[in-house]
């Protein structure tokens, strides 16, 4: 019997380095690759929103180009995440190197978050547009941690604006954010690429985009602090390559950043996710077909 598969985009979280997603929708639409569903975890999450609102790729590179020339980026903090002396192990090392500098210590054990929910608010309000999930042109989810249950929470109504906030609330960066009586947190300590959120809103064929960067080279570790951090990155990534087997199509852009708040190189990320759709098209289309031929005859 006939069936339509619907093709699902996963995106998954990397900051910076989630640019990458952008030039993998450039590449997506340009072959006609369909793009039936998105969801997102935390970066991945607002670029997905962005794309499910307003299909154009040209809108969202330039809506962004603005965004980081604006004031609203000047005072989200990332630039001070960047400018940080050390090698990069993600935002929970960036922590560390607070506490042995002595920077925020106090902050650190008073406050629940280093950036207010005012500054937070003035990038999503820059980056979305006022709107419900359930209006978005492509059906679109997000993912994000709720800390009571420490599951996994699909996010597909409500707020748009809302929504983005709780998945991309970085634990001690930005608050946790309450919604419908949940506690929620960054999507990416539960489901670093949302496959499976895809899959929950009807994907047949689940294309995974995976920008984060794992493998990083060990080093001695000078305290606590540094153990910690080591340890939380290798099991993020451990959870990171056990979820992407989940999906039919691993898309891995080789973008090179070397901080995840380095917005300087989006340039860069977005034409290493465009080429990263070049070197597997050929794959990707024989996979869609594959599935394709099942639909129809399974």
């Amino acid at each position: 019997m006939f069936k339509r598969i619907k093709v699902g985009l996963a995106l998954g979280g990397g900051a910076a380095r989630a640019f990458s997603h952008i030039g993998v929708l450039d590449g997506l639409t340009r072959h006609g690759i369909p793009i039936d569903i998105i969801t997102g975890t935390s970066m991945g999450a607002i670029i997905g929103a962005m794309y499910a609102t307003l299909p154009d790729v040209d809108a969202i590179k330039a809506h962004f180009a603005a965004y980081i020339d604006s004031e609203e980026f000047e005072e989200s903090g990332f630039n001070f995440f960047k400018e940080l002396d050390s090698h990069d192990e993600g935002f929970l090392a960036d922590m560390g190197r607070f506490a042995r500098r002595g920077v925020f210590n106090t902050l650190l054990v008073t406050k629940t978050a280093l950036v207010n929910n005012k500054t937070a608010a003035s990038s999503y309000d820059y980056l979305l547009e006022d709107l419900s999930v359930e209006e978005t042109r492509i059906p679109f989810a997000a993912v994000a941690l709720d800390l009571k249950s420490g599951e996994a929470v699909v996010l597909k109504r409500g707020r748009l604006r809302e929504v983005i906030a709780a998945s991309c609330a970085m634990p001690g960066v930005l608050n946790p954010v309450e919604l419908d009586g949940l506690v929620l947190v960054d999507g990416g300590w539960v489901e670093t690429v949302p496959i499976r959120a895809a899959r929950q809103l009807g994907a047949d064929f689940v294309i995974a985009v995976n920008v984060g960067d794992s493998g990083r080279e060990f080093e001695v570790p000078r305290n606590a602090l540094d153990v910690i951090a080591r340890a939380d990155s290798l099991a993020r990534d451990a959870l990171n390559r056990e979820q992407l087997k989940e999906a039919d199509m691993i898309l891995s852009p080789r973008n090179g950043i070397t901080h995840w708040a380095d917005f300087s190189t989006t340039e860069a990320a977005i034409k290493r996710g465009a080429e990263e759709v070049e070197r597997k098209l050929a794959a990707l289309q024989s996979a869609i077909k594959k599935a394709r031929w099942q639909g129809w005859f399974g």
